[in-house]
């Protein structure tokens, strides 16, 4: 931590701050697999909404 006197004497502690890290552009083997991620997500969303909806009554 960082720790100034201010005037009258008090104490500020200020936290660190992190290092920036600038993202850099996806690869093409990470955007295939985010892909199958949204795709496996999305799936399974449906698999949900369908057992849901044969189970619920009406």
């Amino acid at each position: 931590m960082t720790v100034t006197r201010e005037d009258g004497g008090r104490l500020n502690a200020f936290a660190r701050e992190p290092k920036m890290v600038v993202a850099e552009p996806l690869n093409g083997a990470e955007q295939r697999q985010r892909l199958w991620l949204y795709g496996l997500g999305a799936g399974l969303v449906a698999t949900m909404v369908a057992i849901t909806a044969w189970v619920s009554p009406g």
